[in-house]
C-alpha cells in the first residue's frame, strides 16, 4: 500500500531543492521562468530516457490527477507527435505568473517523486529525476 501524499513531506523539499538550485543567481521574472523551464526540461528528459514516451505519459497523467486542481497552473498539452505529451511552461508564466507556475511546478515534481518513490524507492527517484544528462567539461575527471 502506498502513503499518501500528505504524509510525505520529504518529497515536496526535494522538489523545492531542485528547483531552487536551478534559480539560483536568477532575480528577473524572465530568468526565473527560464529556471523552471530548465527544471522541468530536464526531469521530463530524464523520465523520457528512462521509461519511454509511453511510460512519461502515464507518469505525467497520474501526478496531474494527485494534485490540487486549484494547485495546477500548468497544462498539460498533446505534442505536434500525437503520441506525446508535455506542460507549456512559457504560456503558463504569462498568463499566471512566475510565482503561481512556480508553486504548480513544485507539486507536480513532488507527485512525480511520490509516484516513482513508490515504484522504485525515494532514493532511485530522486536521482532519475534529478540527474544532469549533460556532458561532463573537458579537463573534469570522470568517475570510473
Amino acid at each position: 500500500m502506498s502513503t499518501p501524499v500528505s504524509e510525505r513531506g520529504n518529497s515536496r523539499e526535494i522538489a523545492r531543492q531542485m528547483l531552487e538550485r536551478d534559480a539560483s543567481g536568477a532575480a528577473e521574472v524572465d530568468r526565473l521562468g527560464d529556471a523552471l523551464e530548465r527544471t522541468f526540461t530536464r526531469v521530463s528528459g530524464n523520465i523520457r530516457r528512462s521509461v519511454g514516451e509511453d511510460g512519461y505519459a502515464a507518469l505525467l497523467a497520474r501526478a496531474v490527477a494527485t494534485i490540487e486542481s486549484d494547485e495546477l497552473v500548468l497544462t498539460v498539452i498533446p505534442r505536434s507527435d500525437a503520441l506525446a505529451v508535455d506542460v507549456d511552461i512559457a504560456t503558463a508564466v504569462e498568463a499566471h505568473g512566475v510565482r503561481a507556475v512556480g508553486a504548480s511546478l513544485e507539486s507536480l515534481l513532488a507527485a512525480l517523486i511520490d509516484i516513482l518513490s513508490d515504484l522504485i524507492g525515494e532514493d532511485m527517484a530522486r536521482t532519475l529525476l534529478d540527474h544532469d544528462a549533460s556532458p561532463q567539461r573537458p579537463g573534469k575527471p570522470g568517475r570510473r
